[in-house]
């Protein structure tokens, strides 16, 4: 069993193909839940990691399926410009694919090969990536949708729905199944440690990164062609300043060089574009500001309407830096009418209840959709 910082999960066979970097689909985001407030019952939150009680949808011993940069949930995909939402189980072609649970049939692919299942419970299981090939070649001309599976007809945990294959965007990848968990009310959330449970009786406990924290850990150099978790930090961190850094892409280009170097010359330091020991220094200094260290603390105070202080002068920095107008600069430290629309414009995108109040949901949907946290690790319990 391969186990680093994260979990994988490997059985025989499954080394030749783990290393591959593919891209995959993902699915249209459902109507979602919002700040809880006493609710009844729980409230999921986007890529929130569950143990959700399930079969594990795909047989045979040849396969792998990792809580990673890769496979797993909250992945880069298309340069970061989205956001794998699901996980990634890779298999030989044609190996059976099974229901997770009791359900019905919601909906299957027009023209092959997906399927989604509505449980008996609310929740929703998505099969993606079903084979399409005639057996032997990959020639498009197969059906991987196992007979009988239509919509409206019933299932069984266990019971087959199809074959893994390389269907969709996923043509010139490994054959893998895209495996997605929606929580009931279409929450679309992180199904690694429901399918570790399934697989092996494997548990985890999930620890998030600070913010910032692969931008601020002592590291090389960041200059003009780096790449990765940390510029894209970077890039979000920047962004929240008012500098224009282009795409959130995790790519170090010629606007994120712009935005450091205006950065650097207001911090008083070396304009050279180059993110060093200095530079970082500066970046940790604002980050502890209190309306920034406020803001991006979960625990944080609900914002809401008539509320004052610094982290709600923040609170605007991110909304504009998201993409929603929080009403004229220079910006107050008031909560008004402006803020209250860009918050519940930014919650409805978002698939949170779009009660304009800021509470851990709707900061989490920020730090994420500012790409100021990086993805959630999963460490194996002892």
């Amino acid at each position: 069993m391969g186990m680093g910082t994260r979990l994988g999960l490997r059985r025989r066979g499954a080394g030749t193909i783990a290393v591959l970097v593919l891209a995959w689909l993902a699915g249209p985001a459902g109507p979602g839940a919002g700040d809880p407030a006493g609710a009844a019952e729980p409230r999921y939150s986007y890529g929130q990691p569950v143990e959700y009680s399930l079969t594990f949808p795909v047989g045979g011993e040849e396969i792998y399926f990792a809580d990673d940069e890769v496979l797993g949930f909250g992945a880069c995909r298309d340069g970061c410009a989205r956001r794998h939402e699901g996980v990634d189980i890779l298999a030989p072609k044609m190996i059976p694919v099974y229901a997770a649970a009791d359900a019905t049939v919601a909906w299957v692919g027009s023209t092959c090969c997906s399927v989604g299942l509505r449980h008996d419970d609310g929740w929703q299981t998505w099969y993606i990536h079903l084979n399409n090939d005639t057996e032997g070649t990959d020639d498009g001309l197969g059906w991987g949708i196992a007979e009988g599976i239509v919509p409206g007809a019933r299932v069984t945990a266990g019971q087959q729905v199809g074959w893994i294959g390389d269907s969709g965007n996923a043509e010139d990848t490994t054959p893998h199944l895209h495996f997605e968990l929606h929580a009931s009310g279409g929450i679309k959330v992180d199904p690694y440690p429901a399918l570790a449970l399934a697989h092996s009786g494997i548990t985890c406990t999930r620890q998030r990164p600070a913010p910032l924290e692969a931008l601020l850990a002592s590291s090389p150099v960041l200059s003009r062609g780096s790449s990765g978790e940390a510029v894209l930090q970077l890039q979000g961190f920047l962004k929240t300043r008012g500098y224009r850094v282009g795409a959130l892409d995790g790519i170090f280009g010629s606007a994120t060089d712009g935005a450091v170097r205006a950065f650097q010359q207001r911090a008083g330091l070396q304009v050279d574009g180059l993110v060093g020991s200095a530079t970082r220094a500066a970046v940790a200094a604002a980050a502890a500001e209190p309306g920034f260290a406020a803001l991006v603390n979960l625990d944080g105070r609900l914002l809401k309407p008539e509320a004052k202080g610094a982290d709600v002068k923040e609170l605007k920095r991110w909304l504009r830096a998201a993409g929603y107008d929080p009403g004229p600069q220079p910006y107050t430290t008031r909560f008004d009418e402006a803020t209250l629309a860009a918050v519940q414009a930014f919650q409805t995108a978002q698939g949170l209840i779009p009660d304009g109040i800021v509470g851990s949901l709707t900061r989490e949907a920020l730090r994420t959709t500012l790409a100021l946290v990086g993805p959630e690790v999963c460490l194996p319990d002892q």
